[in-house]
């Protein structure tokens, strides 16, 4: 066989390698097949390679004379062999130059005819032969000179193989040099242990004849078993060899015919006549055991189909059991080749198995038409003359139309037939039914490793996601921790990514994502993996020697190779990517911080120059601050926060006009949280909306409280950024006030410049809805934004709130006096009520009461009082003063 490099065979529709050939091309050849009996070369026809110069065929990394060359040298040294034996012997004296012509024509005669009278016991994929040969053979070594017999088998014993046999060719030739081997090792070894005289007449047998006539029967078996071995390991089964013992153990069936022989030739000395009755009993005998043989073939091929559906069991692959199946098929009906061939689209792909070559699968150029009805489901049973001896019988598996065809039937099984052909049949359903199941499994696993892969890799880019990212770093850092060295993680985040994908699409985005995963690809080039986190973060592991400034120059590279321009069609774009760097164990040993590290780090060199290593101060998510926001978020559940009131006076009348309503959090371990700490939070964690809403409604219920003791007075409550962008929001004001009795009116929503900017005309619709309902709004922190004064006279806004940080250096800073001035100035001027926030001392009191601001509120008057402490500071205080506001 030549060199083929098999990768996968094709099943169903599973891809299938192709053949590699080294140095050759696929051809049809015509190789031998031999049989243990030595009479038997069948022809096989087999793709294999061949080299365009010389006959030595290139298999894997050996190199080995090709079958049809190595039994054609055989054949010649087999005959150069007998030759040489028939020279020595005839140089001993050994032959006879005149002989009586007609017992030399009954010789020839015999051999011609028991030749074509061959019982073969089966000997796994090989046969043994028992025939009548042996007994013109011994009468030759008893009655004649050994040359002539050698002459004699050679040529009347290949007459009958070429006659009765119909061989030809190469296997016809290796058939006859075998005869004459054998007929000159039995001579030789006959003539060499009783010796006779030419012309002597035998009158009987003593042991010496005996011993010499069954050694040299024997030898001349062990020989041809010998050479029919190695034939048979040349081109079809390499493994042939370990299989000579059990051809060996026959040579019993040599001790019988050869028993019998010297009997007749006994009988033919003595009486002439007793040859007829000897000849009888030999035939009947013959007869016999040749159907004694046959009922123990039925019975093997039985306990083959048996042994055939038992190898079929177990769990295997279908590549491998596709090669069980072909292998038992050659076995069981003998034959030189199996394949299944399996109709893929308008092709046909065979997976062909012979001894010799092991498994080639190849679409073979070859007219194929004959398999047409048993591809659509009809066996075929092909003669030799239509092209080849051969059946095919259709076989169905998986959804997979194929047919399974042995070809090139042993001369020792029969040749193929219809019983066989039926026999083919129910080794094709148990094939079916096992390549069905075998089929369903590797679907099933295939599924299994598709759905495993999407569960551990980004579709996009087919990169590792984050679950398999932080694997993978596991798995470094134990080895590195082993090794003594360091890992250092990388993420990567695209800057401005949304605005590519605002104007040139999602597609162009994507494209873009999976270059930047190609290129970092392509860069680490094993040193490293990468992985795509989300969205456009990308990460890298990379083992380093667990110093910072090697991760940093690492990450210095990864950022330029991202950074290169980037061709997508007719668009060429700029990638820039923030980097943060975080290395083990100097930043964490284990996957979950070091990649929280590098993010941290990342964030912070969006603010820098892009490329940024892990320090922990740049780290606000400490342990203790999400254990903060735990807590928080348990606070907010069960409405454990308070709510303080800040008064809010007319500073003309001093009459209290109003107050903030400020949340309060008091940790039952920590005490007082102060109110810039845990804000942000909540802001941070989405809790700073339902911490608003409970403000709210405890604020309007206090309100309400005042109410009814008396006190006309205006609630403030301050909005989260992200209030106005809540469509619901006016509904849950109107509902609060209803359930709390307020009036609108009594209600003020404090709102920040910022949060009106982030969202102009979202912000805009809300506010408009709110104004409706009655509700008055306010402007926080005013002069620290950058409101327009266009937006200030559009916006439905009723008050602005100067920020204290102009407030409390007004009686030191004539410019902080200037911008309170103007703000004044600016409200009044838009109908708006002004307040000012953070009066912490008399003169600045005065100044505002002399510029006409509205009204103030801060230290000087109260600090955020709890609710029944605000109660009694407004009693205490309306005692001395009376005054309305409205």
């Amino acid at each position: 066989m030549g060199a083929v490099d098999v990768d996968r065979p094709l099943v169903g529709g599973l891809a299938v390698g192709r053949p590699q050939l080294v140095g050759c091309h696929l051809e049809r050849a015509q190789l031998v097949r031999a049989d243990l009996d030595g009479t038997v070369l069948e022809r096989a026809e087999l793709v294999r390679g061949r080299l365009d110069r010389g006959a030595v065929a290139v298999t894997g990394r050996r190199r080995r004379l090709h079958p049809r060359l190595a039994v054609g040298m055989l054949t010649v040294a087999m005959g150069v062999a007998s030759a040489a034996v028939a020279f020595l012997l005839a140089g001993q004296g050994f032959f006879a130059f005149a002989l009586n012509p007609g017992w030399l024509a009954g010789l020839a005669v015999l051999f011609f005819v028991t030749e074509g009278l061959t019982v073969h016991v089966r000997v796994r994929r090989g046969a043994h032969g028992i025939n009548v040969s042996e007994i013109p053979m011994v009468g030759g070594l008893l009655a004649f000179d050994p040359v002539t017999v050698i002459v004699v088998r050679a040529l009347a014993g290949g007459a009958g193989i070429l006659v009765l046999r119909r061989q030809r060719g190469q296997k016809l030739a290796f058939n006859v040099a075998l005869l004459a081997v054998q007929a000159s090792v039995g001579g030789l070894v006959f003539h060499t242990i009783a010796p006779r005289a030419l012309g002597t007449t035998v009158h009987g047998l003593d042991p010496r004849d005996w011993l010499a006539t069954y050694a040299a029967m024997i030898s001349a078996d062990v020989v041809a078993a010998v050479l029919l071995t190695a034939v048979i390991a040349v081109h079809d089964d390499p493994g042939e060899w370990r299989r000579l013992p059990a051809a060996l153990r026959s040579t019993w069936v040599v001790v019988v015919t050869t028993t019998v022989a010297m009997i007749s030739f006994l009988a033919v000395v003595e009486a002439r006549w007793a040859l007829a009755l000897v000849g009888i009993v030999i035939v009947v005998l013959f007869l016999a055991y040749r159907a004694y043989v046959a009922l123990g073939d039925g019975n093997a091929e039985v306990e083959q189909l048996y042994a055939f559906t038992r190898a079929l069991d177990g769990a295997r692959g279908i590549d491998e059991l596709v090669e069980v199946v072909l292998d038992q098929a050659r076995d069981v009906l003998r034959a030189g080749t199996a394949e299944l061939v399996v109709a893929h689209g308008t092709e046909l792909r065979h997976t062909r198995l012979d001894g010799l070559s092991g498994r080639v699968t190849a679409t073979l150029g070859r007219d194929d038409d004959w398999l047409r009805p048993a591809l659509l489901g009809s066996p075929v049973l092909r003669p030799e003359e239509a092209g080849g001896e051969a059946m095919a019988v259709p076989v169905a598996f998986g959804g997979t139309r194929g047919v399974l065809v042995v070809t090139d039937s042993l001369a020792d099984a029969g040749g193929f037939s219809e019983a066989k052909l039926r026999l083919f049949e129910a080794l094709a359903n148990h094939a079916g039914a096992a390549l069905g199941r075998a089929d369903l499994v590797d679907r099933l696993r295939r599924e299994a490793t598709e759905k495993e892969h999407l569960a551990l890799h980004d579709t996009l880019s087919g990169l590792p996601n984050r679950r398999y990212f932080h694997e993978l770093l596991d798995a470094e850092l134990a080895t590195a921790r082993e090794q003594g060295t360091g890992v250092a993680v990388l993420v990567l985040d695209l800057d401005r990514f949304k605005e590519i994908n605002d104007a040139l699409g999602h597609e162009t985005g994507d494209a873009l994502l999976r270059e930047v995963g190609e290129r970092l690809r392509g860069h680490l080039d094993g040193r490293g993996r990468v992985a795509r986190l989300g969205g456009d973060e990308f990460a890298v592991l990379l083992a380093t020697d667990g110093t910072a400034e090697a991760a940093l120059a690492v990450a210095a590279q990864v950022a330029e190779v991202v950074e290169r321009p980037i061709l997508l069609g007719p668009l060429t774009l700029a990638a820039r990517a923030s980097v943060g760097v975080a290395s083990a164990p100097l930043h964490g040993d284990d996957s979950q911080t070091l990649t929280r590290h590098a993010d941290v780090a990342m964030y912070a060199a969006k603010d820098s120059n892009g490329l940024r290593l892990y320090d922990s101060e740049l780290d606000t998510n400490s342990p203790e601050r999400l254990a903060l926001i735990a807590d928080l978020r348990r606070a907010v559940e069960r409405r454990e926060l308070e709510v303080a009131y800040q008064p809010k006076v007319d500073p003309r009348t001093g009459q209290v006009v109003g107050a903030e309503a400020l949340a309060r959090w008091r940790h039952p371990e920590r005490g007082p949280i102060p109110p810039d700490v845990f804000i942000p939070l909540a802001e941070h964690s989405g809790l700073v909306w339902p911490l608003t809403l409970h403000v709210l409604e405890l604020a309007l219920r206090r309100r309400a409280d005042w109410a009814r003791a008396g006190h006309d007075l205006h609630v403030a409550v301050n909005l989260s950024p992200n209030s106005l962008l809540d469509a619901a929001l006016p509904e849950l004001v109107a509902r609060l006030l209803a359930e709390t009795g307020n009036p609108a009116h009594a209600l003020t929503l404090e709102i920040t410049e910022s949060t009106i900017l982030a969202d102009p005309a979202g912000s805009r619709a809300t506010l408009d809805r709110l104004h409706a309902l009655g509700v008055q709004l306010s402007i926080d922190d005013f002069g620290t934004g950058y409101s327009s004064l266009g937006r200030l006279r559009e916006l439905p806004i009723h008050e602005v709130k100067i920020d204290k940080s102009f407030v409390q250096r007004m009686a030191v800073d004539h410019r902080d006096r200037a911008v309170v001035r103007s703000a004044v100035q600016l409200g009044h001027a838009l109908d708006m009520r002004v307040v000012a926030e953070g009066v912490e001392d008399a003169d600045t009191y005065a100044y505002l009461a002399d510029e006409g601001c509205d009204v103030v509120q801060g230290y000087l008057l109260s600090r955020p009082l709890p609710p029944e402490e605000f109660s009694s500071w407004m009693n205490a205080r309306s005692r001395n003063v009376t005054h309305t506001y409205g």
